[in-house]
Protein backbone atom coordinates (compact mmCIF):
# COMPACT_ATOMS: atom_id res chain seq x y z
CA UNK A 1 0.00 0.00 0.00
CA UNK A 2 2.83 2.37 0.87
CA UNK A 3 4.55 1.51 -2.39
CA UNK A 4 1.39 2.28 -4.36
CA UNK A 5 0.97 5.57 -2.52
CA UNK A 6 4.59 6.53 -3.19
CA UNK A 7 4.26 5.72 -6.89
CA UNK A 8 1.07 7.74 -7.10
CA UNK A 9 2.71 10.75 -5.43
CA UNK A 10 5.73 10.40 -7.72
CA UNK A 11 3.50 10.31 -10.80
CA UNK A 12 1.39 13.30 -9.68
CA UNK A 13 4.47 15.35 -8.77
CA UNK A 14 6.11 14.76 -12.14
CA UNK A 15 2.86 15.44 -13.97
CA UNK A 16 2.58 18.80 -12.20
CA UNK A 17 6.13 19.60 -13.20
CA UNK A 18 5.40 18.76 -16.83
CA UNK A 19 2.41 21.09 -16.78
CA UNK A 20 4.12 23.99 -15.02
CA UNK A 21 5.37 26.93 -17.06
CA UNK A 22 8.32 28.15 -15.06
CA UNK A 23 12.10 28.24 -15.10
CA UNK A 24 12.39 25.40 -12.59
CA UNK A 25 10.04 23.10 -14.50
CA UNK A 26 11.84 23.74 -17.81
CA UNK A 27 15.22 23.07 -16.23
CA UNK A 28 13.83 19.88 -14.67
CA UNK A 29 12.51 18.81 -18.08
CA UNK A 30 15.85 19.13 -19.88
CA UNK A 31 17.64 17.55 -16.91
CA UNK A 32 15.56 14.35 -16.54
CA UNK A 33 17.79 12.00 -18.56
CA UNK A 34 21.14 13.58 -17.55
CA UNK A 35 20.09 13.21 -13.92
CA UNK A 36 19.37 9.50 -14.44
CA UNK A 37 22.70 8.69 -16.11
CA UNK A 38 24.83 10.81 -13.78
CA UNK A 39 25.71 14.12 -15.46
CA UNK A 40 22.97 16.34 -14.07
CA UNK A 41 23.73 20.02 -14.58
CA UNK A 42 22.68 20.63 -10.96
CA UNK A 43 25.41 18.43 -9.53
CA UNK A 44 28.88 19.65 -8.70
CA UNK A 45 30.54 16.66 -10.36
CA UNK A 46 29.65 14.40 -13.27
CA UNK A 47 29.50 10.62 -13.31
CA UNK A 48 32.74 9.25 -14.77
CA UNK A 49 31.44 5.74 -15.67
CA UNK A 50 28.89 7.04 -18.18
CA UNK A 51 31.42 9.22 -19.99
CA UNK A 52 34.11 6.52 -19.98
CA UNK A 53 31.70 4.03 -21.56
CA UNK A 54 30.36 6.63 -23.99
CA UNK A 55 33.76 7.87 -25.22
CA UNK A 56 35.29 4.39 -25.51
CA UNK A 57 32.32 3.11 -27.52
CA UNK A 58 32.28 6.23 -29.67
CA UNK A 59 35.95 5.83 -30.60
CA UNK A 60 35.54 2.09 -31.15
CA UNK A 61 32.23 1.95 -33.03
CA UNK A 62 32.39 5.19 -35.03
CA UNK A 63 36.10 6.02 -35.07
CA UNK A 64 37.61 2.59 -35.72
CA UNK A 65 34.55 1.43 -37.67
CA UNK A 66 34.73 4.33 -40.15
CA UNK A 67 38.49 4.02 -40.67
CA UNK A 68 38.40 0.25 -41.23
CA UNK A 69 35.46 0.50 -43.59
CA UNK A 70 37.10 3.23 -45.66
CA UNK A 71 40.42 1.38 -45.90
CA UNK A 72 39.16 -2.18 -46.31
CA UNK A 73 35.51 -2.37 -47.36
CA UNK A 74 34.52 0.75 -49.33
CA UNK A 75 34.19 0.02 -53.06
CA UNK A 76 31.91 2.58 -54.72
CA UNK A 77 31.42 6.33 -54.50
CA UNK A 78 28.17 5.72 -52.59
CA UNK A 79 30.07 3.76 -49.95
CA UNK A 80 32.48 6.64 -49.41
CA UNK A 81 29.66 9.18 -49.27
CA UNK A 82 27.77 7.23 -46.60
CA UNK A 83 31.01 6.77 -44.70
CA UNK A 84 31.58 10.53 -44.75
CA UNK A 85 28.09 10.94 -43.27
CA UNK A 86 29.20 8.73 -40.38
CA UNK A 87 32.38 10.79 -39.98
CA UNK A 88 30.26 13.97 -39.82
CA UNK A 89 28.10 12.34 -37.16
CA UNK A 90 31.22 11.35 -35.25
CA UNK A 91 32.38 14.99 -35.26
CA UNK A 92 28.95 16.20 -34.11
CA UNK A 93 28.74 13.65 -31.27
CA UNK A 94 32.32 14.28 -30.13
CA UNK A 95 31.68 18.03 -30.20
CA UNK A 96 28.58 17.75 -28.00
CA UNK A 97 30.38 15.40 -25.61
CA UNK A 98 33.33 17.77 -25.35
CA UNK A 99 30.91 20.62 -24.57
CA UNK A 100 29.33 18.79 -21.64
CA UNK A 101 32.73 17.91 -20.20
CA UNK A 102 34.47 21.28 -20.59
CA UNK A 103 31.76 23.96 -20.42
CA UNK A 104 30.17 22.86 -17.16
CA UNK A 105 31.53 25.70 -14.94
CA UNK A 106 30.45 28.38 -17.43
CA UNK A 107 27.07 26.68 -17.85
CA UNK A 108 26.45 26.74 -14.10
CA UNK A 109 27.32 30.45 -13.98
CA UNK A 110 24.88 31.15 -16.81
CA UNK A 111 22.12 29.14 -15.11
CA UNK A 112 22.68 31.06 -11.88
CA UNK A 113 22.24 34.38 -13.73
CA UNK A 114 19.21 33.08 -15.62
CA UNK A 115 17.50 31.93 -12.42
CA UNK A 116 18.09 35.29 -10.76
CA UNK A 117 16.79 37.13 -13.82
CA UNK A 118 13.71 34.91 -13.99
CA UNK A 119 12.95 35.49 -10.30
CA UNK A 120 13.15 39.28 -10.71
CA UNK A 121 10.90 39.18 -13.78
CA UNK A 122 8.37 37.00 -11.94
CA UNK A 123 7.94 39.67 -9.26
CA UNK A 124 5.81 41.72 -11.65
CA UNK A 125 2.38 40.26 -10.92
CA UNK A 126 0.67 41.96 -13.87
CA UNK A 127 3.00 40.25 -16.40
CA UNK A 128 3.12 36.77 -14.85
CA UNK A 129 0.40 35.46 -17.18
CA UNK A 130 2.29 36.70 -20.26
CA UNK A 131 5.53 35.18 -19.01
CA UNK A 132 3.85 31.82 -18.38
CA UNK A 133 2.22 31.90 -21.80
CA UNK A 134 5.54 32.39 -23.58
CA UNK A 135 7.30 29.80 -21.38
CA UNK A 136 4.52 27.35 -22.26
CA UNK A 137 5.51 27.64 -25.92
CA UNK A 138 9.12 26.84 -25.03
CA UNK A 139 8.00 23.86 -22.96
CA UNK A 140 5.88 22.49 -25.79
CA UNK A 141 8.71 23.01 -28.27
CA UNK A 142 11.21 21.13 -26.06
CA UNK A 143 8.73 18.32 -25.37
CA UNK A 144 7.91 17.97 -29.06
CA UNK A 145 11.60 17.94 -29.98
CA UNK A 146 12.51 15.29 -27.39
CA UNK A 147 9.51 13.00 -27.98
CA UNK A 148 9.85 13.15 -31.77
CA UNK A 149 13.57 12.40 -31.76
CA UNK A 150 13.42 9.69 -29.09
CA UNK A 151 10.67 7.89 -31.02
CA UNK A 152 12.63 8.38 -34.22
CA UNK A 153 15.73 6.91 -32.60
CA UNK A 154 14.28 3.92 -30.76
CA UNK A 155 11.59 2.81 -33.20
CA UNK A 156 13.16 3.56 -36.58
CA UNK A 157 16.91 4.13 -36.48
CA UNK A 158 18.12 1.89 -33.62
CA UNK A 159 16.56 -1.43 -34.84
CA UNK A 160 18.29 -1.04 -38.21
CA UNK A 161 21.51 0.37 -36.78
CA UNK A 162 21.94 -2.49 -34.30
CA UNK A 163 21.49 -5.08 -37.06
CA UNK A 164 25.02 -6.41 -37.53
CA UNK A 165 24.13 -7.88 -40.92
CA UNK A 166 22.97 -4.51 -42.27
CA UNK A 167 25.88 -3.04 -44.26
CA UNK A 168 23.89 -0.10 -45.64
CA UNK A 169 25.38 2.29 -43.07
CA UNK A 170 28.88 1.93 -44.57
CA UNK A 171 30.67 1.43 -41.29
CA UNK A 172 32.39 -1.76 -40.14
CA UNK A 173 30.58 -2.87 -36.96
CA UNK A 174 32.48 -4.33 -34.01
CA UNK A 175 35.97 -4.51 -35.50
CA UNK A 176 37.84 -7.52 -34.11
CA UNK A 177 34.73 -9.55 -33.23
CA UNK A 178 34.42 -11.22 -36.61
CA UNK A 179 32.70 -13.40 -37.65
CA UNK A 180 29.48 -11.66 -36.59
CA UNK A 181 27.33 -14.49 -37.95
CA UNK A 182 28.25 -16.78 -35.08
CA UNK A 183 27.31 -16.70 -31.42
CA UNK A 184 28.27 -15.10 -29.00
CA UNK A 185 30.01 -12.54 -31.27
CA UNK A 186 26.70 -11.47 -32.79
CA UNK A 187 25.02 -10.93 -29.39
CA UNK A 188 28.02 -9.04 -28.00
CA UNK A 189 28.02 -6.77 -31.05
CA UNK A 190 24.29 -6.14 -30.64
CA UNK A 191 24.87 -5.02 -27.07
CA UNK A 192 27.79 -2.78 -28.05
CA UNK A 193 25.90 -1.10 -30.90
CA UNK A 194 22.71 -0.69 -28.86
CA UNK A 195 24.55 0.73 -25.85
CA UNK A 196 26.50 3.11 -28.08
CA UNK A 197 23.35 4.49 -29.71
CA UNK A 198 21.67 4.94 -26.31
CA UNK A 199 24.63 6.95 -24.96
CA UNK A 200 24.75 8.98 -28.17
CA UNK A 201 21.08 9.91 -28.12
CA UNK A 202 21.38 10.77 -24.41
CA UNK A 203 24.23 13.23 -25.01
CA UNK A 204 23.13 14.74 -28.31
CA UNK A 205 19.42 15.25 -27.64
CA UNK A 206 19.98 16.68 -24.16
CA UNK A 207 22.63 19.04 -25.51
CA UNK A 208 20.13 20.35 -28.05
CA UNK A 209 17.25 20.52 -25.53
CA UNK A 210 19.38 22.50 -23.07
CA UNK A 211 20.38 24.91 -25.83
CA UNK A 212 16.72 25.42 -26.81
CA UNK A 213 15.88 26.18 -23.20
CA UNK A 214 18.72 28.65 -22.62
CA UNK A 215 18.27 30.67 -25.82
CA UNK A 216 14.47 30.57 -25.63
CA UNK A 217 14.40 31.71 -22.00
CA UNK A 218 16.80 34.58 -22.72
CA UNK A 219 14.50 35.77 -25.50
CA UNK A 220 11.59 35.68 -23.01
CA UNK A 221 13.55 37.88 -20.59
CA UNK A 222 14.03 40.48 -23.32
CA UNK A 223 10.31 40.43 -24.02
CA UNK A 224 9.43 40.85 -20.34
CA UNK A 225 11.81 43.79 -20.10
CA UNK A 226 10.17 45.35 -23.16
CA UNK A 227 6.70 45.05 -21.61
CA UNK A 228 7.88 46.71 -18.39
CA UNK A 229 9.70 49.51 -20.19
CA UNK A 230 6.61 50.32 -22.25
CA UNK A 231 4.50 50.36 -19.08
CA UNK A 232 6.59 53.30 -17.82
CA UNK A 233 4.78 55.45 -20.39
CA UNK A 234 1.40 54.93 -18.68
CA UNK A 235 0.66 57.50 -15.99
CA UNK A 236 -1.96 59.97 -14.80
CA UNK A 237 -0.08 62.09 -12.26
CA UNK A 238 3.36 63.27 -13.45
CA UNK A 239 4.96 63.76 -10.02
CA UNK A 240 3.82 60.39 -8.72
CA UNK A 241 4.97 58.82 -11.96
CA UNK A 242 8.44 60.34 -11.70
CA UNK A 243 8.76 58.97 -8.18
CA UNK A 244 7.66 55.55 -9.42
CA UNK A 245 10.23 55.67 -12.24
CA UNK A 246 13.01 56.49 -9.75
CA UNK A 247 12.14 53.36 -7.82
CA UNK A 248 11.51 51.10 -10.82
CA UNK A 249 14.25 52.04 -13.28
CA UNK A 250 17.27 50.74 -11.27
CA UNK A 251 15.67 47.29 -11.15
CA UNK A 252 15.08 47.30 -14.91
CA UNK A 253 18.65 48.41 -15.56
CA UNK A 254 19.97 45.62 -13.36
CA UNK A 255 17.82 43.06 -15.14
CA UNK A 256 19.01 44.36 -18.50
CA UNK A 257 22.62 43.96 -17.37
CA UNK A 258 21.82 40.41 -16.22
CA UNK A 259 20.25 39.61 -19.59
CA UNK A 260 23.27 41.02 -21.44
CA UNK A 261 25.59 38.99 -19.22
CA UNK A 262 23.59 35.83 -19.97
CA UNK A 263 23.74 36.63 -23.70
CA UNK A 264 27.53 36.98 -23.59
CA UNK A 265 27.80 33.69 -21.69
CA UNK A 266 25.61 31.98 -24.31
CA UNK A 267 27.99 33.26 -27.00
CA UNK A 268 30.93 31.77 -25.10
CA UNK A 269 29.07 28.52 -24.50
CA UNK A 270 27.79 27.89 -28.01
CA UNK A 271 29.90 29.80 -30.52
CA UNK A 272 32.48 27.09 -31.34
CA UNK A 273 30.19 24.05 -30.76
CA UNK A 274 27.49 25.63 -32.90
CA UNK A 275 30.02 26.23 -35.68
CA UNK A 276 31.07 22.56 -35.62
CA UNK A 277 27.44 21.41 -35.56
CA UNK A 278 26.58 23.78 -38.40
CA UNK A 279 29.32 22.29 -40.53
CA UNK A 280 28.40 18.70 -39.61
CA UNK A 281 24.71 19.24 -40.32
CA UNK A 282 25.42 20.97 -43.64
CA UNK A 283 27.75 18.17 -44.75
CA UNK A 284 25.22 15.48 -43.77
CA UNK A 285 22.34 17.19 -45.57
CA UNK A 286 24.44 17.81 -48.69
CA UNK A 287 25.77 14.26 -48.87
CA UNK A 288 22.30 12.76 -48.64
CA UNK A 289 21.41 14.22 -52.02
CA UNK A 290 24.20 12.22 -53.64
CA UNK A 291 22.61 8.92 -52.60
CA UNK A 292 20.05 7.04 -54.68
CA UNK A 293 16.50 7.65 -53.50
CA UNK A 294 16.01 4.03 -52.38
CA UNK A 295 18.89 4.44 -49.88
CA UNK A 296 17.37 7.54 -48.30
CA UNK A 297 14.90 5.61 -46.15
CA UNK A 298 17.49 4.14 -43.79
CA UNK A 299 19.06 7.58 -43.30
CA UNK A 300 15.77 9.48 -42.94
CA UNK A 301 16.05 9.70 -39.10
CA UNK A 302 19.51 11.29 -39.41
CA UNK A 303 18.39 13.63 -42.19
CA UNK A 304 15.33 14.74 -40.22
CA UNK A 305 17.41 15.31 -37.10
CA UNK A 306 20.04 17.37 -38.95
CA UNK A 307 17.41 19.47 -40.70
CA UNK A 308 15.34 20.00 -37.54
CA UNK A 309 18.33 21.00 -35.41
CA UNK A 310 19.65 23.29 -38.14
CA UNK A 311 16.25 25.01 -38.35
CA UNK A 312 15.82 25.32 -34.58
CA UNK A 313 19.28 26.88 -34.21
CA UNK A 314 18.39 29.59 -36.68
CA UNK A 315 14.77 30.00 -35.56
CA UNK A 316 15.58 30.47 -31.86
CA UNK A 317 18.53 32.79 -32.47
CA UNK A 318 16.25 34.85 -34.74
CA UNK A 319 13.71 34.99 -31.88
CA UNK A 320 16.47 36.25 -29.60
CA UNK A 321 17.41 38.95 -32.12
CA UNK A 322 13.76 39.98 -32.55
CA UNK A 323 13.19 40.16 -28.79
CA UNK A 324 16.28 42.36 -28.32
CA UNK A 325 15.07 44.69 -31.08
CA UNK A 326 11.63 44.89 -29.46
CA UNK A 327 13.33 45.82 -26.20
CA UNK A 328 15.38 48.50 -27.97
CA UNK A 329 12.21 50.10 -29.35
CA UNK A 330 10.56 49.81 -25.94
CA UNK A 331 13.43 51.72 -24.28
CA UNK A 332 13.05 54.53 -26.80
CA UNK A 333 9.26 54.55 -26.37
CA UNK A 334 9.18 54.39 -22.56
CA UNK A 335 8.21 58.07 -22.17
CA UNK A 336 11.69 59.17 -21.14
CA UNK A 337 10.83 62.79 -21.99
CA UNK A 338 8.65 62.86 -18.85
CA UNK A 339 11.42 61.61 -16.54
CA UNK A 340 13.73 63.65 -14.34
CA UNK A 341 17.18 64.49 -15.69
CA UNK A 342 18.94 61.68 -13.81
CA UNK A 343 16.52 59.06 -15.15
CA UNK A 344 16.83 60.50 -18.67
CA UNK A 345 20.58 59.94 -18.52
CA UNK A 346 20.08 56.38 -17.28
CA UNK A 347 17.64 55.64 -20.09
CA UNK A 348 20.12 57.09 -22.60
CA UNK A 349 22.87 54.73 -21.40
CA UNK A 350 20.38 51.87 -21.45
CA UNK A 351 19.37 52.74 -25.00
CA UNK A 352 22.99 52.83 -26.17
CA UNK A 353 23.47 49.32 -24.77
CA UNK A 354 20.20 48.09 -26.27
CA UNK A 355 21.21 49.36 -29.73
CA UNK A 356 24.18 47.02 -29.86
CA UNK A 357 23.22 43.99 -31.98
CA UNK A 358 22.44 40.82 -30.05
CA UNK A 359 23.33 37.77 -32.08
CA UNK A 360 25.14 34.45 -31.67
CA UNK A 361 27.87 33.72 -34.19
CA UNK A 362 28.66 30.16 -35.22
CA UNK A 363 32.44 29.77 -34.85
CA UNK A 364 32.53 33.55 -34.20
CA UNK A 365 32.00 34.07 -37.95
CA UNK A 366 28.53 33.16 -39.21
CA UNK A 367 25.50 34.97 -37.72
CA UNK A 368 22.87 32.43 -36.71
CA UNK A 369 19.45 33.63 -37.87
CA UNK A 370 16.65 32.64 -40.21
CA UNK A 371 18.37 34.38 -43.14
CA UNK A 372 21.40 32.12 -42.62
CA UNK A 373 19.10 29.10 -42.67
CA UNK A 374 17.55 30.13 -45.99
CA UNK A 375 20.81 31.10 -47.71
CA UNK A 376 22.60 27.95 -46.51
CA UNK A 377 19.88 25.67 -47.86
CA UNK A 378 19.91 27.63 -51.11
CA UNK A 379 23.71 27.27 -51.40
CA UNK A 380 23.54 23.53 -50.66
CA UNK A 381 20.83 23.05 -53.29
CA UNK A 382 22.86 24.95 -55.90
CA UNK A 383 26.03 23.00 -55.06
CA UNK A 384 24.32 19.61 -55.25
CA UNK A 385 22.52 20.55 -58.47
CA UNK A 386 25.73 21.63 -60.19
CA UNK A 387 27.86 18.69 -58.99
CA UNK A 388 25.32 15.88 -59.33
CA UNK A 389 23.38 16.93 -62.39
Amino acid sequence: MDLFKSLKEFFLRNRRRLQEDSYDSLLWLVNIIPNLVGFSINRKKISAPFWIVHMILLLYVYGVGCIVYMVRDAKTAGDYIKNFVNISLFCLIANNSWWFLTKRPLLKEALKKIKENDGLAHQNVTLQSKQKKILRRIRLMILTFLIFNYMDEFFIYLPHRADVMNDNYSMTPCVGLEPLTSSPNREVCHIILGLQEITIVTVVLNYQALMLFLIGHTAVMYQMLAYEMISLNDFTNLKDHQLFVKQKLPSLIYRHSLTLDVTYKLKSLYSVPMGVNFGSNAVCISLFFYLPFEEWLQFIPILMYCFLVFFLYCFLCQKLINASEIFERAVYSCGWENFDLKEKKLVYVMLRQAQKPVEILAADIIPVNIYTFATTLQAMFKFVTVVKF
